[in-house]
């Protein structure tokens, strides 16, 4: 029924962003391992390129970035053979913004090999390039990969017939009895315009990174079937392999989709931290502890701050992403040439059309939340910086009448000449105890502005012991005059600075 089995194998990987090095490292090794493992080791001449790309693998001493080539170069940029009867080759190519390698595995009749054991080969060259560690299974893909689509390709032995997709008809049975790991579920075929059948015998998830197609040419289409699924004359990738490129992307950026935080749980998280910011902004005002409910109410807003960059984030990339899944599905409807036509096909495309809508509707949501969370975020702003404002201009008001009292007696003693009656040794820690009491009114409005910080505690702190030592100054000098030593006078100044920073601590424990 179906003879000259064929396997073509095309993998797509990325060219930039964080798994560049990565993906750059697989398909390194694995067209390595198309000369150790498949036995393509030699040139091909007449094609313009060499067995490996133009200025080779590395991109200089110690660099393990990928070279130039990998980001610049389009085009085809190396082949390989195989000496062997048949034909193995394996070609390397950049188009667009992804690294192709694409592989024919079409064996002499005379080696007896069909699909299975071609698959087989090709499946032990990828096991062998990848990752140590890396995961066997085609559902947790290679970081990097597009995609990789494995073309069973055959034609129909009798001449002058076609290939049909009627489920009744004994070729459809046929082909998915002789492909490895075929699914149990049966999928729809269609016939391209070009007169190929064909029929995808992948697994069925939507994100999957390996694709099967079947593709079965009448017995004189041989030629037209190595241009549409291998190669043209022009060397270029074909037609099939670029429909199979933009495919990968559409399911990449599915995956990419998927990966991400889900929407629901972003939007859920946004709507608590509004609605926290709310409680907080409205017991500001009015709850005793004002100072405490100020502090919680400016961290609820630098919370929901920070989401709103989270949001901006989500939101620009499911734009991006958006686009990217238009521009993919524009290229599948052409590259496809019938828009009706089903299959595979019509799989692409469907799941095109649903994945822009959803990441339409998500940027939607996403847009909506980001606009409540500024709204309510400036005007919580504006109703926490008036508080905090109104709370300076009190502490201001205290302070301003505090130091206004001081002046005025200051001044009235200078305008009357009144001389405070002290004694001399006294006047020295009596002027260093109104100095640190200035100081320490400064440190405490210090602590008031900024009371969730540390540092304005620890001075404020300091500060009362120095007002401490200076008052147990005072009180030396007073009880002691000038007789007592300087050795005592130190030690009182000691324990009176103890004392006033015990007592600072005291109080601001019984706050907390």
């Amino acid at each position: 029924m179906i003879e000259a089995e064929a396997l073509g194998v095309h993998v797509f990987v990325v060219t930039g962003g964080e798994h560049r090095a990565a993906a750059f490292g697989f398909i390194r090794d694995l067209w390595a391992q198309c000369g150790e493992r498949l036995g393509m080791t030699e040139p091909v001449t007449q094609v313009g390129v060499g067995l490996e790309p133009e200025g080779g693998w590395e991109s200089g001493p110690g660099d393990p970035a990928p070279p130039a080539w990998a980001s610049h170069t389009r085009g085809l940029l190396a082949v390989r053979s195989s000496p062997g009867p048949g034909l193995r080759q394996a070609a390397l190519r950049r188009e667009h913004d992804a690294i192709c390698l694409s592989v024919m595995l079409a064996p002499n009749a005379a080696e007896n090999l069909g699909w299975p054991e071609l698959d087989a080969q090709w499946s032990g060259a990828v096991h062998a390039a990848q990752p140590v560690g890396a995961s066997p299974e085609p559902q947790q893909p290679v970081d990097g990969l597009l995609g990789e689509a494995r073309l069973y390709l055959a034609r129909l032995a009798e001449p002058e017939s076609r290939p049909s997709i009627e489920p009744n008809d004994p070729l459809a049975a046929a082909v998915r009895s002789r492909i490895p790991g075929a699914p149990a579920h049966e999928s729809a075929g269609v016939v391209t315009p070009q007169g190929f059948a064909v029929w995808e015998v992948s697994p069925a998830p939507d994100a999957r990174a390996e694709r099967r197609l079947v593709v079965v040419a009448g017995h004189e289409k041989d030629p037209e079937l190595t241009a549409w699924a291998w190669t043209n004359r022009n060397r270029e990738l074909p037609r099939l392999a670029k429909y199979l490129l933009h495919a990968a992307k559409l399911r990449y950026q599915l995956r990419v989709w998927r990966a991400a935080e889900d929407i629901a749980t972003l939007r859920a998280a946004t709507d608590a931290a509004i609605a926290e910011l709310l409680k907080q902004t409205a017991a500001a005002p009015t709850a005793p502890g004002r100072q405490s409910e100020l502090i919680k109410a400016a961290h609820a807003l630098v919370d929901l701050q920070a989401r709103e960059r989270g949001l901006v984030d989500r939101s620009t990339h499911s734009r991006e992403m958006a686009r990217t899944v238009e521009i993919a599905a524009a290229n599948l409807a052409t590259l496809a040439g019938d828009p009706a036509l089903g299959g595979p096909f019509a799989d692409d495309k469907a799941l095109a059309d649903w994945l822009v809508q959803r990441l339409d509707d998500e940027a939607t949501y996403v847009e909506a939340a980001l606009r409540r969370s500024e709204q309510v975020g400036a005007l919580a702003d504006q109703l926490v910086q008036r508080s905090w404002q109104r709370r300076q201009e009190t502490v201001n008001l205290g302070l301003t009448g505090a130091i206004g009292a001081i002046l005025m007696s200051l001044a009235a003693v200078q305008s009357l000449q009144y001389t405070v009656p002290l004694p001399n040794p006294v006047k020295p820690a009596v002027i260093t105890a109104l100095g640190a009491l200035a100081l320490l009114a400064s440190l405490v409005v210090l602590r008031v502005m900024a009371p969730e910080r540390r540092w304005p505690l620890v001075q404020v702190r300091l500060g009362t012991g120095v007002v401490g030592a200076t008052l147990a100054w005072v009180g030396m000098a007073t009880l002691g005059g000038r007789d007592i030593g300087a050795g005592w006078t130190c030690a009182g100044a000691a324990v009176g600075a103890v004392l006033g920073v015990l007592a600072a601590s005291g109080r601001n424990n019984r706050r907390e």
